[in-house]
Order: C-alpha cells, then structure tokens, then sequence
C-alpha cells in the first residue's frame, strides 16, 4: 500500500479536485464511508459529530446528515463555524433539523450506544491543540472511558498525519477511517495506540499514485516473508555468518543472534567472543583474535556485530567497518559507531537502532521518525531499521511494517531480529532489511495467536522459521 505524508495528502486532494469532482461529492463520499462503520456496530442510540473548521469539518456534517437520515437520534457540535463547500454541507445539515449542540453534553451522560465522530482537525495538524479544542478531545476521551465509541475521520485529533507524534492530547479512536490517502502517521509511534482500526476509504479514486508520488510503503502482502532458494544445494550454497558479540555478561545476545541467522536459512554461523563454553552445538564458536579478523573474514560472506558486545571492541569492529563484507551493526555496535568518526561505509550494510540509539548517533532526539530514518542515512549512508511501533526500514523509499505490540518489547528481541536479516544477507535475498522486519513481527504474531502476551526471545526463534515461506529460485 502506498502512503501520503500531510504535505502529499493535501497535494493528492487538490489533484483529484482538478479532474473535476465537485468538493461536496468527495465529503459526501467520506461521509458514506464513515457512517458505513456506525451502521455496522451492534447498537447505536445516539450519533454525535464534533466539527472542526476545516473539510473534516463537512466531512463530520456529512455524517450527521447520513445519521439523521437513517432515523437515528443526532447532534452535532462545532467548535467554529466552517466555510466554503463544507457551509453547504453543514445548511442542509440544519435544513434536515439535526440538533446543533451549544456545548458538549457531560461525559457521565454517555453510554456505549453513543458514537461520536472526529471530525474536529484533519491531516494537517502540526501543533498542539489549544482552548476549545483541546477541551473537545479530552471530552472524546472521557466519553470513549464511558464506553462510546470514537470514529476518526483522516487522522484521530492531534495526531501527526505525517510521523505519528502527538505535540499534544490527542483522540483515542476505536476507528479511524483514512480517506483518499493512508496517511504514514497513521503507522508508527504513538498512532498505533490512538487509531483504532485503521480503515481506507478510496471515495471512488481507484489509483491515487496516479496524482501524486507517495511518500512511504506500507509493508504488506504476499511478496514479505518469502525466501527464494534453490532445491538443491548444500551449506555452503546458503552463506557463512559471523557474529561478532557476547562479551561478559551478554554470552547469550551473540549466540541468539546467530541462532536466528540459522533459523532465517543461514548456511554456517560463526560465533566470534570471548571463551564461549556454552555455544550451542548448532553455532561454531571463534574466540577472539584481534590479529586473525582479516583471515576469518576471508571466508564469511556476511558479519553480524553489536549484540551483546559490549565495550572496548573498537580496534575489532573499525576492521569490520573498513572491509568489503556486508554487515549488520545492532546494540553495541551502534554506540561504538556513534563515536568512531569514520567515514562513510562504501560495503552494504544496514543499521538497526531502537530509538534511544538513533538518539545518540543523531546527537540528539528527532520526534519524527521519518526524518529520523533519513538524518541518519545523511550522516553514515547505509540502509536503517529504526525499530519501535510501527518499524522503519530506508530511506529511497522509506518502508512502514505495520505490526506494532510491546510482545516484542523483551531481552533479546533485536539480537534476534540482527540475526534474521544477516542469515537473509548471507543468501542473498532481495530486500533483506524488510524481509527480516515483517517474519520478525510475523513471529510475534503467531505467539499472539497462539495465546501468548508476553514471551521470551528463545520463543521468537522458534516462531520465525514457521512463519517464513520458501519459493522456487
């Protein structure tokens, strides 16, 4: 699925307006969309629309008048008076006798056979909500703790159509219906706690990258998850892998992480660290010889280096930097690097930070994680997973996995999501970085389904060679 920022949402809709499609038609088309969700919910007593000033705005009407229509018991409430082709709207709303409410009724008197529908800022929000309006969603949310339900219509109010943050409060929507564009905001950072159901309404515009070029990838569909390799082959078909990591008293991040690049189809793992007397019989264990890196690296094809290394590797890892073998830096790694001053990798290689680790190769805290991916990409080339809800993988283009649960929030997640993509690298797989991204959150999804809430990263391995799909080379 293809994604908008504010910017190219906007641009999107002035596109499709020049092709001749009367405004009012497009909000009525929301509209239909919108109330299509009302209409499906088990009970509904009372609809309720909060307008803002802009097309949201009519947008919101449109609802009202759909909801009156249908004989059930309607109000709305504006915060300001709209305007141009949403006034329209909003005078045949009135003309059909909907109630428009002088103030908002009080939490304590809404039940959960009341909808409300958000329709008080759209997709071009990049500012905290003040006074009136920032009263209006905390009523939302208050009326949503009373078991209404919140519709929101582009974006829930206060969130960032284009990064996800919130500058202020925010709507908790059990829905959010994106009209015309999905919205990348809608994907990562805080958004996955605040949109609900995420829902798309084309209003009729079959292809919207016809008007405009996105400005982001969703990362879904048949394609993610598969491993092209050859049926006949053996373990040297398949990539050798060093994993440079464990060091006291992280023995167990280097042996997980080689442990996902054999689960992810790797054909040998090395395990390069300290003595490592409990390496797992699957893993080769290399203990660590700063005057030997040239030499092993002679005969790996991809190296894994970060988890679980700890500090005092420098001399090790600036070898690594400096050699032609694609890499995956994590953890340590990235902190090492964060300090190094080297010059920009010419070799692949692909950077997988959580936020606090971005921070710190940034210099400093960037809300926007979009920009964030690309700010690193300026200052150390690469290619970059930014881990956290609603993962990224870029930039040229930036890609969005829409799996976001604190399931993953466990020791030993990103060793083992290091490992997958270099098992992937090590076979030469097309788009490892997102490849491993979607079967790492696949395998969250199956222990989900599987009842779990919590998990342990050895219950990741064993998920990730069950979810990942095997085609023909």
């Amino acid at each position: 699925m293809v994604l908008y920022d504010a910017k190219a949402s906007k641009q999107l809709d002035a596109a499709v307006l020049k092709t001749g499609i009367h405004e009012v038609l497009l909000m009525m088309r929301a509209a239909s969309s919108i109330f299509n969700v009302v209409e499906n919910l088990t009970k509904v007593n009372r609809v309720i629309s909060i307008a803002g000033p802009g097309s949201n705005g009519g947008d919101a009407y449109g609802v009202a008048i759909l909801s009156a229509i249908a004989g059930k018991s309607t109000k709305i409430f504006s915060i300001s008076e709209v305007s141009g082709e949403s006034k329209k709207i909003a005078d045949f709303c009135g003309e059909l006798g909907v109630v428009k409410l002088k103030s908002l009724p009080e939490p304590s008197e809404i039940s959960s056979d009341d909808v409300i529908i958000d329709g008080l800022f759209g997709s071009g929000l990049n500012r905290p909500p003040t006074g009136s309006f920032a009263d209006a969603i905390d009523w939302m949310n208050l009326s949503r703790r009373n078991g209404a339900k919140v519709i929101a219509i582009d974006v829930p109010s206060g969130l960032n159509a284009s990064n996800g943050s919130t500058p202020g409060v925010a709507v908790k929507a059990d829905f959010t219906v994106m009209c015309l564009s999905s919205k990348q905001g809608c994907y990562t950072d805080k958004a996955p706690d605040l949109c609900g159901k995420l829902l798309f309404a084309n209003l009729g515009i079959e292809k919207p990258e016809n008007y405009t070029d996105p400005t982001a990838f969703l990362m879904e569909g048949p394609n993610y998850g598969v491993i092209n390799r050859p049926r006949v082959g053996h373990k040297g078909s398949f990539g050798n892998v060093l994993v440079i990591g464990g060091w006291p008293p992280m023995q167990g991040a280097g042996g997980m992480a080689g442990l996902a690049a054999l689960r992810a189809g790797a054909g040998k793992v090395y395990v390069c660290g300290p003595s490592f007397p409990e390496c797992p019989l699957e893993l080769i264990s290399i203990e660590r010889k700063l005057d030997c890196v040239d030499e092993i690296l002679q005969s790996m094809d991809v190296v894994v280096a970060g988890p679980g290394l700890g500090a005092g590797a420098g001399v090790f890892l600036e070898k690594i930097w400096r050699s032609d073998r694609p890499l995956v830096l994590d953890a340590d790694g990235l902190n090492w690097l964060s300090e190094a001053n080297l010059d920009k990798r010419e070799a692949e290689w692909i950077g997988t930070p959580h936020p606090g680790e971005a921070r710190k190769l940034l210099g400093k805290n960037i809300d926007d994680r979009f920009t964030a991916v690309e700010r690193l990409y300026d200052l150390y080339g690469g290619l970059w997973v930014l881990k956290g809800a609603g993962t990224l993988v870029g930039p040229n283009p930036i890609y969005v996995n829409p799996f976001a649960d604190s399931i993953l929030a466990t020791a030993g997640s990103g060793d083992v999501l290091a490992g997958v993509i270099g098992g992937l690298l090590a076979q030469k797989s097309a788009s490892p970085a997102q490849t491993g991204v979607y079967i790492h959150s696949k395998a969250a999804e199956l222990l989900k389904r599987q009842g779990k809430t919590t998990i342990v990263a050895t219950d990741l391995l064993d998920a990730v060679s069950k979810v990942i799909t095997v085609g023909d080379n």
